[in-house]
């Protein structure tokens, strides 16, 4: 299995900050977002993660789920890969029970109405920190090519949201070369 598809899901749980890794799955997350981002702003994403709250935690843990939804449900098509991932993706985010709720609500929702789902712009505001929007813009990439295509409107949607993150087009051409790459 290559090591995205075994680790890039696990990115949502390191969010606690802490760094604390439980599993050999937890750490290859670990060292693919450093291979995406670099060491250096990996650890400063770390620092700043450290400095939050449980409850601002939460949020973005939350929040992160969210973008992974609307960036699911860009293409108004949703195949089991797709779902499969993100189940998989609310089981290991370390949400409460409330947040892992309204994230199954929340995807229920946007299955039958795309604009029940948080605007990629609210998103944004609570996903803050520019390391953590690249990893963000990473991972809904990820999701995106879960079903091993990206169509039109998938694209148009990436590119939306690389602008509205603020994740310019060179970074994120990195960033899809680092996820493509060979294992660290």
């Amino acid at each position: 299995m290559p090591l995205t598809s075994s680790a890039i899901d696990t990115w949502v749980s390191l969010l606690s900050g802490g760094g604390l890794l439980r599993s050999e799955r937890e750490a290859a997350g670990a060292l693919l977002a450093a291979r995406v981002v670099g060491e250096a702003r990996l650890a400063e994403l770390r620092d700043y993660l450290e400095a939050r709250s449980e409850a601002e935690l939460a949020a973005i843990r939350s929040s992160a789920i969210e973008l992974c939804i609307w960036m699911m449900v860009a293409d108004r098509v949703i195949v089991p890969a797709e779902r499969d991932l993100l189940v998989e993706l609310v089981r290991t985010g370390e949400l409460g029970a409330s947040d892992e709720r309204r994230a199954k609500e929340l995807l229920q929702q946007a299955l039958g109405d795309i604009r029940t789902l948080p605007h990629p712009e609210t998103l944004a505001a609570r996903l803050d920190h520019p390391v953590l929007r690249a990893l963000m813009r990473a991972l809904a990439s990820y999701v995106a090519e879960a079903d091993g295509f990206v169509d039109a409107l998938e694209g148009a949607s990436f590119s939306r949201l690389c602008g509205i993150f603020g994740v310019e087009s060179a970074v994120a051409a990195r960033l899809r070369q680092a996820l493509a790459g060979p294992p660290p």
